[in-house]
């Protein structure tokens, strides 16, 4: 893995030194390409925390993409934990790159197809932020030029790079009782049948989808429902803290 890095880094650098910065893609009729983060808002789970963030980078592109660099700065009670491109529309290009200055909070995301397709126009998640929330505070990030050349674009196949719209992101964190499914401040019966109707899809959404997932295996299912039952009824183990992919 780590010889793929050091030959896409040079390769990238150089693709992205000889291209020519435009606010849009010359040959894009259409609304300007952009990228931004979701969900919009963060979980710390009581009494103590840690919580866990996935903030994902949504991009939308209407013409084909040759390569992406995102280069991020953050700030808050976001410790960083790592970049997954779990479920990314780039996921099958074998030339993906991470570059950290974790001093600095920042983070340099980037992707091209070498041998592969160029990316076609879409829109979805380019890759997720992964980070450990320490306390109840607001998060933020945004783009930020990354040395020694680094800013947000894209570049075409052409080769003419520009810039996206880019919007970026301040997100509360919101306390939460794990097992809490109902939201009321107590944990009892009234929690397994909600969850249970929800997950039976007679229920809406609980207020906090991360509050249901009280084995803490990032998803919210029948598993779930016993787990608080036995809780409840039979002195099983505590719900944990969620995580909502």
């Amino acid at each position: 893995m780590k010889s793929k890095r050091l030959l896409f880094i040079p390769l990238f650098l150089i693709l992205l030194t000889t291209f020519t910065f435009a606010q849009k893609d010359p040959n894009d009729p259409g609304a300007p390409d952009t990228v931004w983060f979701y969900p919009n808002e963060l979980y710390y789970p009581l009494p103590s925390g840690p919580g866990m963030a996935y903030i994902h980078i949504g991009f939308v592109n209407d013409d084909s993409v040759a390569a992406i660099t995102t280069p991020f700065f953050w700030s808050g009670p976001l410790i960083f934990d790592s970049v997954t491109f779990r479920e990314s529309r780039v996921l099958y290009l074998e030339h993906k790159t991470v570059n950290l200055d974790m001093p600095n909070n920042k983070v340099l995301i980037g992707a091209v197809p070498v041998k592969e397709h160029i990316i076609p126009p879409g829109r979805g998640m380019f890759a997720t932020l992964c980070y450990t929330i320490n306390e109840v505070s607001a998060g933020y990030i945004d783009t930020i030029f990354f040395p020694p050349a680094n800013h947000l674009y894209f570049v075409t196949s052409e080769p003419t790079s520009y810039v996206p719209c880019f919007i970026p992101s301040a997100f509360p964190v919101v306390e939460y009782w794990p097992g809490d499914v109902t939201h009321n401040e107590k944990i009892d019966l009234a929690d397994v049948i909600y969850l249970a109707k929800y997950v039976s899809g007679f229920f809406p959404r609980p207020p906090y989808l991360v509050a249901a997932d009280v084995n803490g295996d990032c998803k919210v299912d029948f598993a779930d429902v016993v787990y608080l039952a036995n809780f409840l009824l039979k002195s099983g183990p505590p719900p944990m803290p969620g995580c909502v992919w």
